[in-house]
């Protein structure tokens, strides 16, 4: 079912518990249920760290005729869940071989994934996570210093922070500025929708250089010279 219909039979407020909330699993889907990951033929295939299930693999003997061994992927998962699988896995592997040698990391995931990990790597609490909001094929860059995500400048106006809907917990993840502001601040970023932020928020493009034109006369010629610098 669509958001739109989950949200119509179960009700509103179920939904956002599901979709948003940190312990609040959804119903379990069937066994036989296409959404259930085991009848995606990828996670048979290519998952090898989850062990074997005694129910799962007699219903699929008795149903196909053979003995079949088959492992017990989750029937419903919270964003608690989600995070016992992903921050692991992002400390013990992407950390040590990627973020420890000053490499580069893309990480291309689900929302539920993305908004688990910036729980984690912008210490938002758990009692919050429910407000932020992730745009979806919004690039976000996660700043190891700074301890907060920055958005790549794509040109166009308004900036992207103004743009986009980061939800309610925004600044978790984009850090305010703490100054008092007045027109001579100068330590703090602002925005054009009055935003302050302790750093600019944006990667952003570089500048057009700025061009020279000078026009040199002699008795023979005019020359016109561009200077780039």
């Amino acid at each position: 079912m669509s958001k739109k219909m989950i949200a119509q039979v179960h009700g509103e407020k179920k939904f956002k518990k599901w979709r948003r909330g940190y312990k609040n699993r959804p119903p379990r889907v069937s066994s036989f249920s296409a959404h259930y990951p085991g009848n995606d033929d990828r996670y048979p295939k290519y998952v090898k760290d989850v062990r074997f299930s005694v129910f799962e693999s007699l219903i699929r003997t008795i149903a196909h005729g053979k003995v079949e061994l088959h492992r017990k992927f989750p029937k419903t998962e919270s964003l608690s869940d989600c995070c016992k699988r992903t921050i692991p896995y992002f400390k013990d592997v992407i950390i040590p071989n990627s973020i420890a040698k000053n490499k580069s990391v893309l990480i291309a995931s689900s929302e539920n994934a993305i908004r688990g990990l910036l729980m984690e790597l912008c210490e938002i609490p758990a009692k919050k996570i429910h407000e932020l909001e992730i745009p979806t094929g919004v690039p976000i860059i996660y700043d190891v210093k700074k301890k907060r995500i920055r958005l790549l400048d794509d040109g166009l106006t308004p900036d992207p922070i103004e743009r986009y809907n980061f939800g309610e917990a925004k600044s978790y993840i984009f850090r305010p500025c703490e100054e008092d502001l007045d027109d001579e601040c100068n330590q703090c970023y602002l925005d054009s929708g009055g935003g302050a932020y302790a750093y600019d928020p944006l990667i952003r493009l570089p500048q057009p250089m700025p061009v020279v034109t000078s026009v040199v006369k002699s008795n023979v010629t005019s020359s016109a010279t561009v200077l780039g610098y």
